[in-house]
């Protein structure tokens, strides 16, 4: 074996063959634990969908913008 691999392992085969703990399994949630955790989750899709619904009313003015600039621009003389 050469000085070179001395230990017989390069660094990232380390980090690749590390094992995974298993997971543990979660208990059950009691029903208040049910709503609160179901609450949570419309509040984050609601935040989601009022996001995206931001980042499409940011892009048709945008697009408007440009389309009006495009209009008030006047067109460039030939040079003839």
């Amino acid at each position: 074996m050469s000085q070179r691999y001395k230990y017989g392992m390069r660094f990232y085969e380390f980090a690749t063959t590390k094992p995974k703990k298993p997971r543990k399994p979660q208990k059950p949630m009691t029903p208040a634990q049910s709503m609160v955790a179901a609450k949570k989750r419309q509040v984050e899709l609601a935040k989601q969908a009022l996001q995206s619904v931001k980042d499409q009313q940011k892009r048709r003015k945008e697009a408007e913008r440009t389309r009006q600039i495009s209009y008030i621009e006047p067109l460039p003389k030939s040079a003839s």
